[in-house]
This record gives C-alpha cells, sequence and structure tokens, in this order.
C-alpha cells in the first residue's frame, strides 16, 4: 500500500468582491432564526489524498483551482478572522461530483493520473463573526441551513 499524503487547498473570494453565499447565508440566519451574524465569509476546501509533491499541488492550486481575478488561494489555512467556524463536508460514501471533476482536471492538465487509494473531495468553511453568537446558534446554523444530515457531516 501506498502511503499518500494528504494535502488541503483553501480558496476564497478576494475580500473586496461580495461574498454571495456568506450574503445569503447571513440574511436567511436572520430570517429563519433571527441569529444576527455581523460578517460572513465562505472558504472552499480541497483535500488530496495523493503523493503528489509540493511543486504540483502548487501547479493545481494555481493553474486548476484557482481563478486568479477573483479568488485567492494557499496550501495552508487561509488567514481569515472569525469568531466561529463551521465546517461541512460530504460524509464517507457519498459521491462528490466537484472532488470527481478536479481529479478529471488534474489528470487532463498535469498528466497525473490518481489510484484507487487516492482522490480529491471537497468541502466548505464558513467563517463568522458577531459578538451575540452561541454555539447553539452555530449547530442550529449547521444542521438546518449549510448541511443535509442524509449526505453530509458537519463540525462547530
Amino acid at each position: 500500500m501506498v502511503n499518500n499524503m494528504i494535502s488541503r487547498i483553501e480558496i476564497a473570494l478576494k475580500k473586496e468582491l461580495r461574498d454571495a453565499e456568506a450574503s445569503a447565508l447571513m440574511k436567511k440566519a436572520a430570517s429563519y432564526f433571527n441569529i444576527q451574524i455581523e460578517s460572513a465569509r465562505c472558504i472552499n476546501i480541497v483535500t488530496i489524498e495523493s503523493d503528489m509533491n509540493g511543486e504540483q499541488l502548487e501547479v493545481v492550486r494555481d493553474e486548476i483551482l484557482t481563478n486568479p481575478v477573483t479568488q485567492f488561494s494557499a496550501l495552508t489555512p487561509l488567514d481569515i478572522e472569525f469568531d466561529w467556524c463551521i465546517w461541512v463536508g460530504f460524509r464517507p460514501g457519498v459521491k462528490d461530483n466537484a472532488g470527481a471533476t478536479a481529479v478529471e482536471a488534474v489528470r487532463d492538465h498535469t498528466g497525473k493520473v490518481f489510484t484507487s487509494e487516492e482522490g480529491i473531495y471537497t468541502s466548505k468553511r464558513y467563517c463568522l463573526k458577531g459578538g451575540t453568537l452561541t454555539f447553539e446558534d452555530m449547530e442550529k446554523l449547521a444542521s438546518e441551513l449549510l448541511s443535509n444530515s442524509i449526505i453530509q457531516q458537519f463540525k462547530v
């Protein structure tokens, strides 16, 4: 068995751009649950389980996964402030279409063929700020707004 490394690429919209997904979350939190979020940012996470080296991962991050006009990304967690962070990802065994598409894009761009032991998985991290937010608020948002418990899991 090959010992694959697990790498993580985080991708977010540039600060000066409106994060429509985060804005929608703030509106829904307020109207559905009366939860007041002061600011929110959505970060896309791409987890790569593979024997790719740092140089190959930089190519994947820079040339395949990041739109340089609207996004910034890193192979380390992005420095985005938050009071609360919610991670949402697919449950094991659930088909990750975006991850499968990323595998194809990496193969087409770099020639890298993934073995059955390797893969690319997508998830999201929501960074929320608000002085009145509670753990209970976060669990409510995660379970009732941000995830579908049948196919996804979350961590606050």
